[in-house]
């Protein structure tokens, strides 16, 4: 995993866990600041204080080797981001962008036309 993956999911299983970061770190025996360059994906933790981080969120450490992650198809990932955006539409017209912007867009199929069906 990429420090930024670790990262996140530090951050996800803290505030699952209902914890600041003041709070966790002052568990895991580590500072605050320590905790926050973790989770924005500044530092790799070791394993020894993913294992205190785990304990003290409740969470069991699973470690797999040699696989890959499993790949997630078009309309599993289309149900994960309705779900986190709803019906939300984002439409890079609506911002005014830039001539490189236009072009890419242009170039990608994505005319204003189209994205306002």
């Amino acid at each position: 995993m990429e420090p930024a993956q670790v990262g996140r999911l530090v951050e996800r299983l803290r505030r699952e866990a209902r914890l600041t970061q003041a709070v966790l770190a002052a568990r895991i025996g580590t500072t605050q600041a320590a905790l926050s360059k973790i989770e924005t994906g500044r530092t790799l933790p070791g394993l020894e204080l993913l294992d205190r981080v785990a304990r003290a969120v409740g969470r069991p450490v699973t470690i797999t080797l040699g696989e890959a992650p499993r790949p997630i198809s078009r309309e599993e990932r289309r149900d994960r981001v309705l779900k986190v955006l709803g019906n939300y539409r984002f439409d890079p017209w609506d911002r005014a962008p830039s001539t490189a912007e236009q072009e890419s867009l242009l170039a990608d199929g994505l005319t204003r036309e189209r994205l306002s069906r």
